[in-house]
């Protein structure tokens, strides 16, 4: 009798952009999107549906269960992703895509098991889970150019960099409506504070020296105003719904505004 498989699709919106939004910036600023550039979105997308199954299969052998549902899912999106792969390593020699996949295989394999010892969602997990994400931003331009250069690692620097901003500022509106969470309120209030304010100045310097376009600033700048405001005139009431529907808007802003940075430097 033939078995179904139940894929976990990922439920959180906001990884999706964090996924999605630099590969668009690398495809955009690489300027083309040839037929190679269909196989490697397939296999992202694959490597990223697998996540809940991952996660799912890598709970139950830490509990010494066996999960066949997951790990059908588990090999079913792996296997896709490689048939997808294998024609740009065999046909067009990207030998590059194996140390980018070997460190998103990595990265997967750290965040299973940090959700599965409920770690996480630790601000440092996050962060490192989103340079994992943002690697599609690198990958991306590589494929479509077939060739590396620094402006790949400047692009994943960028949507790294852009995509952390996030999860200071969430998990902040989070805290602050929370009484019980008072000191990990302050203390992430400094944090968030330090990110946003290094990032800023970080960006203008490099602005006012000529070695970043000012459309970068651009691309920061609803990010950058939405943390300042609420680390000053914190908003009382906590809407997710909202702020996740706006962190798409600002999302393809940065999305715009960066693509424009590089095509046009």
């Amino acid at each position: 009798m033939r078995q179904s498989i139940n894929f976990k699709f990922p439920k959180e919106h906001g990884a999706w952009a964090m996924l999605f939004v630099p590969f668009a910036v690398g495809v955009i600023v690489a300027g083309s999107f040839p037929a190679r550039a269909w196989l490697i979105t397939l296999a992202v997308t694959a490597v990223f549906i697998s996540r809940p199954s991952l996660h799912a299969w890598w709970r139950a052998r830490r509990q010494g269960r066996t999960d066949k549902d997951s790990f059908r899912a588990l090999i079913v999106c792996f296997g896709f992703a490689a048939a997808c792969g294998l024609p740009l390593l065999v046909i067009d020699k990207l030998l590059g895509l194996i140390p980018l996949g070997a460190a998103s295989v990595l990265l997967l394999a750290i965040n299973a098991e940090q959700a599965t010892r409920r770690e996480d969602r630790a601000v440092a997990n996050e962060i490192l889970a989103i340079a994992g994400l943002t690697l599609t931003a690198p990958i991306a331009y590589y494929v479509v150019r077939k060739a590396w250069d620094p402006k790949a690692v400047c692009l994943w620097a960028m949507c790294a960099l852009y995509f952390a901003s996030s999860v200071f500022y969430v998990r902040l509106r989070v805290y602050s409506v929370n009484a019980r969470k008072e000191n990990e309120r302050r203390k992430l209030w400094r944090g968030c504070a330090l990110y946003h304010s290094t990032l800023l100045v970080s960006l203008v310097a490099l602005a006012l020296t000529g070695n970043l376009r000012v459309f970068a600033l651009i691309a920061f700048a609803p990010a950058l105003a939405r943390s300042f405001r609420h680390l000053f005139a914190p908003v009382g009431k906590l809407n997710l719904k909202k702020i996740g529907a706006l962190e798409i808007v600002y999302s393809m802003v940065f999305l715009i505004f960066m693509a424009m940075t590089f095509r046009t430097a």
